[in-house]
Parts: structure tokens; sequence; C-alpha cells
């Protein structure tokens, strides 16, 4: 299902139509038709999970990223910069 979704992704005319959407939903009941079109059965649901899996494939994050969301991490230049002065 995901090379499918790829597929029709491709398609200039589909990008113009998903750009121009009014929201979310919108853009993937598009993608739901256009699909139908091609001869493909998507649901809503499994359009937002193979979106959703895209997105992240796009942009995983870094062992230093997931640090720093969970707090394990702070960024400072120095420790001087981070205690102050230590006189």
């Amino acid at each position: 299902m995901i090379h499918n979704i790829k597929e029709l992704l491709q398609n200039a005319e589909l990008q113009q139509q998903i750009k121009e959407a009014a929201n979310l939903a919108e853009a993937i009941k598009i993608i739901v038709n256009v699909g139908a079109q091609k001869g493909y059965s998507f649901t809503q649901e499994s359009i937002v999970q193979v979106v959703s899996k895209l997105m992240l494939e796009e942009r995983e994050l870094s062992e230093t990223d997931l640090l720093t969301v969970a707090g394990g991490l702070q960024s400072f230049t120095s420790w001087q910069t981070f205690f102050g002065p230590c006189y």
C-alpha cells in the first residue's frame, strides 16, 4: 500500500490538489478519491497511517534529538555559560 500511495503522490496534478486543500481532512479525501480512480481501495485511516510513517522516515530523530526532547541533554557552549562565572 505504501508503494501505491508513493506512486500517487508523484503526480504533479495530485500534488497541486493537495496543496490547494483547505485542511488535512480534505487532502486525505482527495488522495482516497484519486486512489479509487486508479483502482485502489484506501481508507482515510490507512492514508493517515501511511503519510505519518512517510513523514517519520523523512525525518528520523538522532540520539541527540531524542535526548534533548526527553530533557536528558542541555545545550550550552561551556560550563561557564551554563553555571555563570566561578570566582
